[in-house]
């Protein structure tokens, strides 16, 4: 007979009970996948678990992990985050599943109004090609999405917008505009000049204010309220985040919770990009195991095992 979920399930919880200590490292894959989306080859990279190769029967949960600007896939290795993912396994906090990382270049990972659609290239390319190309469960409840900077913006954004093909989200420093940005006042604001470089590259030329807020993370879990109780959600950013992205992490902090959607928020000492979220290692992967883990025990509970 068909193996059922519950026993992937229960199968992959049994592979992880006890592997703490001495645990070997991932191994990280780097390939390229076809985008239609886009309309041509994409690079990618992979981290799979350390018993892939020896389980070939063995199926894992999937973390799509989104980069931040003017980095790629491979940052995820260079910046030392597989390292910190390593020694939290060798630890026992966290099990085994898989991380895919896309290039995504500057895109933050939309469909832009006048150029290269992102969103669609995750979700309707990436997505699908990773499931088929490597063992995952393939189930919502086996599946996260997460990304730092320019990649937590996404990270959110496909969660909201998809609530229905992931268990959660984590982003970290993500780059969230609480308006669509506005040309510098004067030539001193550098940091005006460049959000607003931003805009028009991704939301027109003026930058289209209905086109923006379609794509705020704000925005969308305003409008999509009801749908978004059912992710779990944990994003964080640093106190002295050098672009005060802060102050737009604060606010969809508040902004969720005047909807009541629970969420995991935490402003924590330190500032912008990989270093920050190495620091964060602990609390951000214990998140994603915890989530997928509880959510396929959850779905196993919901199905039990029929008799062949």
């Amino acid at each position: 007979m068909t193996t059922s979920l519950l026993g992937i399930t229960l199968l992959w919880l049994a592979g992880w009970a006890g592997a703490a200590g001495g645990t070997p490292a991932g191994v990280l894959e780097y390939g390229v996948f076809h985008s239609q989306s886009l309309g041509r080859d994409v690079p990618y990279a992979v981290s799979l678990p350390p018993s892939y190769a020896a389980s070939p029967e063995r199926r894992y949960p999937l973390v799509i992990f989104l980069h931040g600007l003017f980095n790629d896939e491979q940052d995820w290795e260079r910046r030392g985050v597989q390292a910190a993912l390593d020694a939290l396994r060798d630890k026992g906090q966290v099990g085994e599943f898989i991380v895919a990382i896309p290039r995504g270049e500057h895109s933050f990972y939309i469909n832009a109004k006048q150029g290269d659609r992102y969103e669609d290239a995750i979700v309707c390319d990436f997505l699908p090609f990773i499931e088929n190309r490597y063992r995952t469960l393939g189930v919502r409840e086996g599946r996260l999405v997460a990304g730092i900077s320019m990649g937590g913006y996404g990270a959110l954004l496909i969660a909201f917008k998809h609530p229905t093909l992931f268990a959660g989200v984590a982003a970290h420093c993500a780059a969230l505009f609480t308006e669509l940005p506005r040309p510098p006042q004067s030539d001193a604001d550098r940091i005006g000049a460049w959000r607003y470089g931003l805009a028009l590259k991704l939301y027109g030329d003026p930058p289209d204010t209905e086109f923006f807020e379609a794509h705020n993370p704000l925005a969308v879990a305003r409008a999509k309220a009801e749908a978004l109780r059912q992710l779990s959600i944990y994003f964080d950013v640093g106190t002295e985040d050098r672009y005060r992205f802060d102050i737009g992490n604060r606010q969809l902090h508040e902004t969720l919770e005047a909807l009541n959607i629970p969420h995991k928020f935490t402003l924590a000492p330190g500032g912008h990009g990989w270093a920050f979220l190495v620091s964060r290692s602990e609390p951000a992967f214990t998140f994603c195991w915890r989530t997928l883990s509880q959510a396929l025990r959850h779905r196993s509970a919901a199905q039990p095992e029929k008799s062949p």
